[in-house]
């Protein structure tokens, strides 16, 4: 089914979907009386004491508006005010992307006459998350005077809009309402940028969702790879079944469902034939000043033979490719997590003071059931964004292939290995 919150459907007014908008400022700001004034309903003018459990929403108006508590001189109370918004912010963008908030508008009085007023570190950490669009309210034009040039040279701030949300009389004489119109169009306007940004943290979402998934996979995998199971097609078979498992789980967390068959055409894509293994085997090998490698590739797996002194433990290799990580400018898409992987299988009880030697196909077997784990998570944020988009979807394999081979090439020239093993296709 394609999706109605699509990049492509942005551009047609007729088939415009609802934005969330979260509302925030001082008390006293005016908030209440724009989203009265938007919605044509009465709010207390005590204001609201927590954020809105539902938005304010009404039938032909492309947005929906959650309130939330003014911010007060109270240091206790702007604190807290701050700390909830961040949650419920945090919160809310963990969901698919029409559900999440997209755009803040930070609302600033007019007669504000000093920049301290102004809470510019606030509006740099809300703009870290989402778009910041800044409503001068009650604006008479005085606000033209310092007030909106300032707030139009502020990088965390993506627009400016003046807003006089009800009639007003005062020492120029009465003015009308207006600028709500000019409001909502500046915030469609915007929509294409929130509407990736949305995109985006739905992806991350489901990727951490999937981190238990990678994080059991492979903890498992190194248990059977270091049971005593006496023939190693059995413990070559077992492995497979628990990764085509692990790639499910994955795949579920996304929303998808594959036949077995598919998933572990790309396990044995990943992991076999020169792959993953051998890959990191290399890799091992270097490390140990290994002066020969005999692949035997029986049951698909390199077995080395290593004529050495260097007799480290896992937990000494482990460290050495973690610290490689660390120290590199490369950028993987899973840096931070492929070092938190290294450090959690080393610090393990059962291997981490092993010598490596001991356990060297269990260790490489389960770092690259972690990598292909990480090249999969990579791969359903590829094809969940095509649905999103609005596009058709690619073909699994096809995207996991290139995520692999694109991973391996960048894991190879990382590590210094000039000829890294190619995937198949």
């Amino acid at each position: 089914m394609k999706n109605n919150f699509s990049i492509n459907h942005l551009t047609k007014m007729k088939t415009l979907p609802k934005f969330n908008v979260l509302v925030i400022g001082n008390t006293g700001v005016g908030k209440s009386t724009l989203i009265s004034a938007l919605f044509q309903v009465t709010i207390s003018k005590f204001g609201t004491k927590r954020i809105s459990d539902k938005p304010y929403t009404k039938p032909g108006l492309s947005i929906n508006i959650y309130d939330t508590p003014g911010l007060e001189r109270d240091k206790k109370q702007c604190h807290q005010v701050k700390k909830d918004i961040a949650k419920f912010i945090q919160q809310e963008n963990q969901k698919e992307p029409e559900d999440q908030i997209h755009v803040v508008w930070y609302c600033i009085n007019s007669q504000v006459t000093r920049e301290s007023d102004i809470d510019q570190q606030w509006i740099q950490l809300i703009a870290n998350e989402l778009p910041v669009i800044a409503v001068i309210t009650r604006a008479s034009g005085s606000e033209k005077d310092w007030l909106e040039e300032y707030l139009e040279s502020d990088p965390n701030i993506q627009d400016v809009v003046s807003v006089m949300a009800k009639p007003e009389t005062n020492t120029l004489g009465k003015i009308e309402s207006y600028g709500l119109e000019s409001l909502l169009n500046t915030t469609i306007k915007s929509s294409e940028k929130f509407t990736q940004k949305a995109i985006l943290n739905a992806l991350n979402a489901k990727a951490s969702k999937a981190s238990p998934w990678y994080r059991d996979g492979c903890l498992t995998v190194l248990a059977i790879q270091l049971s005593p199971i006496p023939i190693p097609i059995i413990k070559a078979t077992t492995t497979l079944g628990l990764q085509v498992s692990m790639l499910a789980g994955i795949s579920k967390t996304f929303g998808y469902h594959f036949d077995h068959s598919i998933l572990k055409e790309c396990c044995v894509l990943a992991t076999r034939g020169g792959g993953l293994n051998l890959l990191f085997e290399k890799l091992i090998a270097e490390f140990l000043k290994a002066e020969s490698i005999n692949n035997f590739s029986e049951f698909g797996y390199s077995i080395p033979t290593l004529q050495t002194v260097h007799f480290q433990t896992v937990q000494d290799v482990l460290n050495y490719i973690k610290e490689i990580l660390e120290n590199s400018m490369e950028v993987l898409p899973f840096k931070e997590k492929l070092s938190e992987f290294l450090t959690s299988i080393g610090n393990l009880d059962i291997v981490s003071g092993l010598p490596i030697l001991s356990c060297l196909n269990a260790i490489i077997t389960t770092i690259s059931t972690g990598i292909l784990a990480f090249a999969y998570i990579e791969t359903m944020k590829k094809y969940k964004q095509a649905e999103y988009e609005g596009q058709p979807r690619p073909e699994l394999k096809f995207v996991f292939a290139e995520q692999i081979q694109i991973l391996m090439e960048l894991i190879s020239q990382l590590f210094g290995q000039k000829d890294s093993p190619s995937s198949a296709t």
